[in-house]
């Protein structure tokens, strides 16, 4: 159980990403997203991220596996102020998408990194 948490959470928080991705090439473009992919981005990348927390309570953390989870609560915590400022109506803020990119991304890396290297 504890390397099947570990990779569904993963992979969701991966499809996150790759629908993250997608979102930043339309705000780089600044160009309308379809609502769909704004609401699919935090849906499984928080589904995932709940599993990889789960995974840390149930059985322990890891080294890689507790930089990955501190740099995706991170990523979620701006990706919440991002959240907040759409739903304002007023615009996001370039310097938090990337931070908010960048941290998810690091911490996706870091988790699959500790997937990789376990032993069990």
């Amino acid at each position: 159980m504890d390397k099947g948490l570990m990779t569904v959470g993963a992979i969701l928080v991966g499809v996150g990403a790759l629908l993250g991705l997608l979102l930043a090439g339309f705000e780089m473009a600044r160009k309308e997203f379809p609502r769909a992919l704004g609401f699919l981005h935090p849906t499984l990348a928080m589904a995932g991220l709940l599993m990889l927390v789960a995974r840390f309570f149930i059985r322990g953390g890891g080294h890689w596996l507790d930089i990955g989870l501190l740099l995706l609560v991170g990523a979620a915590v701006a990706g919440l102020l991002l959240l907040v400022r759409g739903f304002g109506g007023r615009g996001m803020i370039r310097s938090v998408t990337l931070l908010h990119g960048v941290m998810g991304l690091l911490g996706l890396g870091f988790v699959l990194y500790e997937i990789a290297h376990r032993a069990s």
